[in-house]
């Protein structure tokens, strides 16, 4: 395990590599979660059940799961890795603008699947090219690139609501058209691409006399990949973990307003919490990690998420409601930068794409099957009984992390 304190600090230039990609990460949850946060909106507008609700969610997931398929291959195979992260800008920044348009339930479906590609796409080049150029500082670059994107989903239930009610908190405006708030919230995607088309514009230079990594050794290391106890293990860590965290945030919000008759900008308001807590911990946990080991800290976190978890349901004091939220946030969410790093940590450079993609689409598998398992759950028993369900995911994904080889 490489010690934080025992390498150099990253240069100014460094950093701003570093910046430039987070940022980007950060606009792709911004534009992606838009989706999740007007699911209120969407139940309502095409009187949708809990159930009908799960399987939007399940068809909206799958779009992950197929990006997850061909982004690490592609990423891996022709090195072109920043090339990839401006296709995943341009097609997001296209798609959330024509969201504005959508008037049939099936087009909505569609455009769905299509905004989660191009999101997912970002994941298998930005992450494998930080953690090999950046490799002694990998949890402290992984945890900056991680809360960059939950600053981004912080920023999408603060904006948007607000912008679709007119209720601002602190004062009361004209809401904005649904088509109005799509075009307008697409624009950091437009303004970050011109810089990352410079970055993989060079990455062609650089790349023209390299070597690419051919069919043949590319396949000979995937089932050398498949042998991988950790690799595997981490795979289904993420997956089981994935279970609660995409849960509670796509369900939050109907919860809220269902069970507590919530307004959607204080909705949005608790997703926003959700977020920022997950902001707080996610640098420090990285570089934690770092210090003292990825599985060592993941049993911690893990075990505080799973407590979390259970508790939040048990609450019906708004305060404490939004104190269980953000304390939900601040241990499930710092996981992921913790994970990624385990992860590369664990792969060859040759394979962090793939890797990467490995552990989205064993994300994803979990994910899909869980939207309709848990709005099933949510219509039969009640919509607080969902949390019940994250939690046991939880603990199965505690029991993997400790039946894992422990840190050097």
């Amino acid at each position: 395990m490489v010690q934080a304190e025992t390498t150099a600090p990253l240069t100014r230039r460094e950093q701003g590599v570093v910046a430039l990609i987070s940022t980007g990460h950060g606009i792709t949850h911004y534009l992606h979660s838009i989706v999740l946060v007007v699911s209120p909106l969407i139940k309502e507008k095409f009187n949708l059940s809990y159930t009908e609700l799960g399987l939007f969610f399940t068809i909206y997931t799958s779009g992950n799961f197929l990006a997850a398929l061909v982004g690490g291959p592609f990423a891996d195979l022709t090195g072109r890795r920043q090339l990839l992260q401006v296709v995943s800008m341009a097609v997001l920044s296209l798609a959330i603008p024509l969201l504005g348009f959508v008037e049939e339930y099936a087009t909505l479906l569609a455009l769905g699947v299509f905004i989660a590609f191009s999101n997912q796409l970002w994941h298998p080049a930005a992450i494998p090219y930080l953690a090999t150029r950046f490799n002694s500082h990998r949890g402290y670059v992984m945890s900056i690139h991680g809360m960059c994107s939950n600053m981004g989903d912080v920023l999408v239930p603060l904006i948007v609501p607000a912008m679709l009610t007119g209720n601002y908190m602190v004062a009361q405006l004209d809401p904005m058209s649904w088509r109005s708030v799509m075009i307008v919230n697409a624009t950091p995607g437009f303004l970050i691409l011109p810089p990352l088309v410079l970055m993989a514009l060079r990455e062609k230079v650089l790349k023209a006399g390299g070597e690419r990594l051919n069919l043949k050794s590319y396949f000979a290391g995937i089932v050398e990949q498949a042998k991988n106890r950790v690799v595997m293990g981490v795979g289904l860590i993420a997956g089981l973990r994935t279970t609660a965290q995409s849960g509670s945030r796509n369900f939050l919000p109907v919860y809220l307003v269902d069970q507590f008759d919530w307004t959607l900008t204080q909705a949005g308001f608790a997703l926003l919490l959700l977020n920022l807590g997950g902001s707080v911990a996610a640098v420090p946990a990285g570089m934690a990690s770092d210090k003292f080991g990825r599985r060592r800290v993941m049993l911690v976190a893990i075990t505080a998420a799973t407590l979390f978890i259970l508790m939040l349901p048990l609450l019906q004091d708004e305060f404490m409601i939004v104190m269980g939220i953000c304390l939900v946030g601040f241990s499930i969410y710092a996981t992921r930068p913790v994970l990624l790093s385990w992860m590369m940590d664990s792969v060859s450079s040759n394979f962090r794409g793939t890797a990467t993609s490995l552990m989205f689409a064993t994300q994803s598998v979990f994910s899909i099957p869980n939207m309709a398992i848990t709005g099933i759950i949510a219509d039969t028993f009640g919509v607080a009984t969902i949390f019940y369900w994250f939690a046991l995911m939880l603990l199965i994904a505690n029991a993997v992390i400790f039946f894992l080889p422990k840190d050097d």
